[in-house]
C-alpha cells in the first residue's frame, strides 16, 4: 500500500504570504493616525484639566487681591501629564493669564479673566493658536 504525502504548493505558500503581508502593511498604515489621535487626545485632557484647576482658583482667590495674584501666578508651566513645572526649561505647556474689567461701569464689580494655554509655544505669541478660556468673576463680598 502507497501513502500519499499532501503538503503545500508553492502558489498556496506564495499566496498566503502575500494575504498576511497585505494585512501587516493595512495594519502598520494605520498606526501613525492613531498615535496622533492619541496624542492630540492626551493634550485635550491635560489642557481640560489646567482651565479646570485655574479655574477654581481665579473663581477662589478675593476679589480685591486678583490683579496681584495674577502677576505672581503666571505664566505657569506644565509637563505632558498635566504636572506643574517651576521653570520653562521642560515645559510642554505654556499658560498665560489676562485680567479685563467690565466694560459697563453699571454692572458693578464683575472681572473677566481669560486663561490661554500653548502648545509647546507661549501663548503670548500672536502667531500661536492657543486655547483659551474665559471665567467671570463676581465680587461676592467673601
Amino acid at each position: 500500500m502507497v501513502i500519499a504525502r499532501r503538503a503545500f504548493s508553492l502558489v498556496e505558500v506564495v499566496l498566503a504570504t502575500g494575504l498576511v503581508m497585505f494585512a501587516l502593511l493595512v495594519i502598520f498604515s494605520l498606526m501613525p493616525a492613531g498615535l496622533a489621535s492619541l496624542q492630540e487626545a492626551n493634550r485635550q485632557i491635560v489642557e481640560t484639566e489646567v482651565f479646570a484647576s485655574l479655574g477654581a482658583e481665579l473663581t477662589s482667590t478675593p476679589f480685591a487681591t486678583l490683579d496681584s495674584y495674577v502677576t505672581k501666578r503666571f505664566p505657569l508651566y506644565y509637563d505632558r501629564e498635566g504636572a506643574e513645572l517651576t521653570s520653562s526649561s521642560n515645559a510642554v505647556f505654556t499658560v498665560r493669564c489676562d485680567l479685563k474689567n467690565s466694560a459697563n461701569p453699571g454692572a458693578g464689580d464683575l472681572r473677566w479673566a481669560t486663561v490661554s494655554i500653548g502648545f509647546h509655544r507661549d501663548p503670548s505669541d500672536t502667531t500661536v493658536k492657543a486655547d483659551r478660556r474665559t471665567f467671570l468673576l463676581v465680587n461676592r463680598g467673601f
